[in-house]
């Protein structure tokens, strides 16, 4: 059943995730409103759609999170990237070909038709920007996950990851000073970073300790921002820092979502599942006290 404890603003969702990509003309922001008033839900732990086959038409989400992930035959998962609010569902390539890689919702989805933005062209120059923009930024993030697995300490990844985090979700109003919802478990984090179970909870216990940041009840807070930085090698998307700021100046100073307080969607999933089980497990927020 759907979850209402939350219902977020897609528009502003969709309007400053691509204005803060490229600048956008009254014809394209009345666009993204209406591509906002037409949602389609995707329930949690199932994929929305498989590995080696076509992608379906894009969709952007606009609410909840999923994961792109490949499978090996041993039932383990790697998650090669996390599919955040203004995401394309899947990475956009218009050529369409099979991936090797699933993507499966890891919470309650929201997502609108993003073929508008997708096919964009010279009547609609911001849009077509933007998309261009997002593959690009797609390849970068592609290249810091490539660098966290194979170079980085179990504190640096993490801390590289929740940098991340905040700096995608911050472009579309879901992360302010230092704290966002990141409604994941400790099973699913492990998929991201190749750690164990354990070995999640062990680097948040010694990050917690060092007073770096703090995973509790689905909330992060980066309480020392710059060491984390340090600790991380952390630097911005190549190529992000130095876009132009288009975003509306009304959306800038607009309060961000009321999302901060909780997830955007209160599901929460053991993302590992048994090969010969159809759908993903629930478990026990990770973060807890």
């Amino acid at each position: 059943m759907r979850n209402a404890i939350h219902q977020p603003d897609h528009s502003r969702v969709l309007a400053m995730g691509i204005s803060a990509l490229a600048p956008l003309s009254n014809t394209e922001n009345d666009l993204l409103r209406d591509l906002a008033q037409r949602t389609r839900y995707h329930p949690p732990h199932r994929d929305l759609h498989a590995a080696e086959v076509a992608p379906p038409p894009p969709r952007m989400i606009v609410a909840g999170w999923a994961a792109q992930y490949r499978q090996l035959a041993n039932g383990q998962r790697q998650i090669v990237s996390l599919r955040l609010p203004g995401d394309f569902v899947a990475p956009w390539r218009p050529l369409r070909l099979p991936s090797s890689c699933a993507v499966a919702a890891l919470t309650e989805l929201e997502t609108v038709n993003a073929q508008p933005l997708a096919e964009a062209g010279p009547a609609h120059p911001g849009l077509a920007q933007a998309v261009h923009v997002m593959a690009h930024l797609e390849t970068a993030l592609l290249e810091d996950q490539i660098m966290r697995l194979g170079r980085q300490t179990a504190a640096g990844r993490f801390a590289h990851l929740m940098l991340e985090l905040h700096g995608r979700l911050g472009r579309v109003g879901l992360a302010e000073d230092g704290r966002f919802a990141m409604p994941l478990t400790q099973e699913a984090l492990a998929d991201v970073l190749g750690f164990s179970v354990v070995h999640v909870n062990r680097t948040v216990q010694q990050l917690r300790r060092d007073r770096l940041l703090d995973v509790r009840n689905g909330m992060v807070a980066l309480t020392q921002r710059e060491q984390l930085q340090e600790l991380a090698n952390w630097t911005s998307p190549a190529g992000l820092a130095s876009l132009p700021r288009h975003g509306s100046a009304a959306l800038a100073s607009r309060p961000v979502a009321p999302a901060l307080s909780q997830p955007c969607f209160s599901a929460q999933l053991n993302f590992r599942m048994p090969p010969e089980q159809g759908s993903y497990h629930r478990t026990a927020r990770f973060g807890g006290h």
